[in-house]
């Protein structure tokens, strides 16, 4: 499966275009009808393709439901599971879209959720506008040219602590919680560079029969770095039966393993949290079909963390999902193991906020060599 991205000059960004790429705009709705008047360039009345267009020129992201990733075909007849989904997405996002040309049940409940989490609603359609419709959108357009300009005119102001902080208060709620019947205890989430972020202990896990606690704000960060970055994030969203650091035959790792066979993916960085008991806050390993160049991916990005305290390089407690990854499947694998104190942005900004930014330009550099040694 090839991989394509629209090149952005990654490592020229700033502060100010980091934070609009960040900002991901939900699309809710059927097909605008195709008799209104300014649909779109030529009259085209592909709303989605248009509007996706639009944004993504200006730098924002966009998340369409209707673009099903590998993962989302085996949600089949599920529907709850299809509703989750959609739920998920617009969490992952900062504002909605929502077409009202032709209303329908899906996208009245999409967008009473969207405003009950405090995104920004923009709603299209035909006026009046239903007082409901009112009381739970901040704009209304009878254009879609409109709805889009005001998004890209006022965008949803992204910002990192906040969004984590609210990500972490969703999660929390399923730490403990076994997965409902034919649900998932993962989560996976496709992105455009070739590395995936997995956080395998962001909810609690069982090993050898012994319960042991989630290891706080890692999902939140492979969420976060997803969005910033576009790579590929997977993390476990409800209590796992089996540790899947230490059991090889687990649901998140049947879908690691899928997800790398489908050639998606050329690097796996997987986060995890620290003891206090360790000389250092900060340890980095590696492992992987070619030693000599995954040490050297972990030097690199032992140099960057370094900038916040001497940085450490071993990780044995998790050498069954690293030779799984490393051996079965022929990837390279870094692990980064964070103290607490990187993982409490509501008491500490300040080394969330660091540690993230981090990782990011490592991701972002080693991610587009990937791209140029594969074109």
């Amino acid at each position: 499966m090839s991989l394509s991205i629209i090149e952005t000059g990654y490592l020229n960004l700033s502060r100010n275009q980091l934070i609009m790429e960040a900002t991901a705009i939900y699309l809710s709705g059927s097909t605008i009808d195709p008799t209104a008047e300014a649909v779109g360039a030529g009259g085209e009345p592909d709303w989605r393709a248009f509007a996706m267009t639009k944004l993504q020129r200006f730098g924002l992201r966009v998340v369409n439901p209707l673009h099903l990733t590998w993962d989302t075909h085996e949600l089949g007849d599920n529907l709850e599971a299809r509703v989750r989904h959609s739920l998920d997405l617009i969490d992952q996002s900062d504002a909605l879209l929502a077409n009202l040309w032709r209303p329908s049940y899906g996208s009245a409940m999409e967008i009473f959720y969207a405003h009950r989490q405090g995104k920004v609603v923009a709603v299209v359609g035909q006026p009046p506008f239903s007082p409901w419709v009112l009381l739970h959108s901040q704009a209304r357009f009878a254009d879609i040219n409109h709805a889009v300009d005001y998004l890209i005119d006022e965008p949803p102001q992204f910002d990192p602590i906040a969004w984590a902080l609210h990500n972490e208060t969703v999660s929390s709620e399923r730490y403990e919680q076994l997965p409902p019947p034919g649900a998932a205890d993962y989560q996976f989430f496709g992105g455009e560079l070739p590395i995936l972020v997995m956080a395998p202990h962001a909810t609690a896990f069982f090993r050898e029969a012994e319960f042991h606690d989630a290891d706080s704000f890692t999902g939140s960060m492979a969420d976060l770095l997803h969005r910033q970055v576009n790579c590929h994030s997977l993390m476990s969203t409800y209590c796992c039966v089996a540790d899947p650091c230490f059991y090889l035959d687990t649901p998140m790792l049947r879908a690691l393993s899928d997800i790398a066979k489908a050639g998606r993916i050329a690097l796996l960085v997987i986060l995890l949290g620290l003891s206090g008991r360790e000389p250092t806050g900060l340890h980095v390993s590696a492992a992987g079909p070619d030693p000599a160049s995954c040490e050297e991916l972990a030097a690199r990005l032992r140099l960057r963390l370094s900038s916040l305290e001497p940085v450490g390089s071993e990780c044995s407690e998790i050498e069954p999902l690293m030779r799984f990854a490393a051996c079965e499947l022929q990837l390279p694998v870094l692990v980064i193991r964070m103290h607490k104190r990187y993982r409490m942005p509501r008491l500490q900004p300040e080394p969330f906020e660091q540690i993230v930014e981090l990782m990011q330009e490592f991701l972002k550099e080693t991610g587009q060599e990937f791209l140029r040694s594969a074109s």
